[in-house]
């Protein structure tokens, strides 16, 4: 399974919410239009992770973050601090998050 996007949970019926107990690495790249995250579950295991979970590959996590950034763009911030962040294009938003796929599996399936 490994890269995973992923809900907070309810806690007993309440209204506090909690990350499931099953998400390795997580917290990343939140996105307000299904509130959900991207995180980590590891592939042997000896706990349930719930069949509706869904697997990110490389491709699927790019087009995810590329859905993202079409209404609410990615920025960088240019050289001089004074100056305002500039929207990153398509092409910049994939190489970035190719890498940071890279560098997350590469982290968490060692």
């Amino acid at each position: 399974m490994a890269v995973i996007e992923y809900m907070l949970h309810r806690i007993n019926g309440s209204s506090r919410a909690e990350i499931p107990g099953w998400v390795g690495d997580r917290g990343h790249w939140f996105n307000t239009a299904d509130n959900t995250y991207v995180g980590w579950v590891d592939d042997v295991r000896d706990y349930y992770v719930p069949d509706s979970v869904v697997s990110l590959s490389k491709a699927d996590l790019v087009a995810r973050q590329l859905a993202i950034h079409a209404t609410s763009p990615f920025a960088t911030q240019q050289d001089d601090p004074s100056s305002e962040p500039v929207a990153m294009t398509d092409a910049e938003v994939t190489t970035m998050v190719e890498a940071w796929y890279d560098d997350f599996v590469a982290k968490n399936g060692a």
